[in-house]
């Protein structure tokens, strides 16, 4: 029996939906697009940290597996076991938005300058 994702949606924090969706922080992109792809949208936790990455909880490798086919090539993404809750496990798959050219870019640092002057990221991409 997978796990109850219900278990989750027990902090003021997170936002309840139907079918077992529940949600925390910046998600309505994501929800979005898994919605477009043909993901079932039910027995998830999505943790949104900005709009251009987050994690998706889920109950099943399989689910976390095509969680990560419905985001492909819009983002880069990683499945693992997110860990064991009450004897089962919960997978997780962690996303980062791509840009147009297919490479990744910084979620939270989008410009960086040096104390030097030398510009190392800029436009969320390192300067080389």
């Amino acid at each position: 029996m997978p796990y109850d994702m219900s278990q989750f949606g027990k902090s003021r924090w997170v936002k309840t939906h139907p079918n077992g969706v529940y949600t925390h922080g910046s998600t309505e992109p994501v929800l979005s697009v898994l919605d477009v792809r043909g993901f079932e949208l039910r027995d998830l936790f999505l943790i949104g940290l900005n709009d251009s990455c987050g994690t998706i909880v889920l109950p099943t490798e399989s689910r976390a597996e095509n969680a990560a086919a419905a985001l492909e090539p819009a983002f880069a993404t990683r499945v693992y076991l997110f860990g064991s809750r009450d004897g089962q496990d919960v997978w997780a798959t962690d996303y980062t938005r791509r840009a147009l050219d297919g490479t990744t870019l910084s979620a939270f640092i989008t410009d960086l300058t040096l104390k030097d002057g030398r510009k190392v990221i800029k436009d969320g991409r390192w300067v080389r």
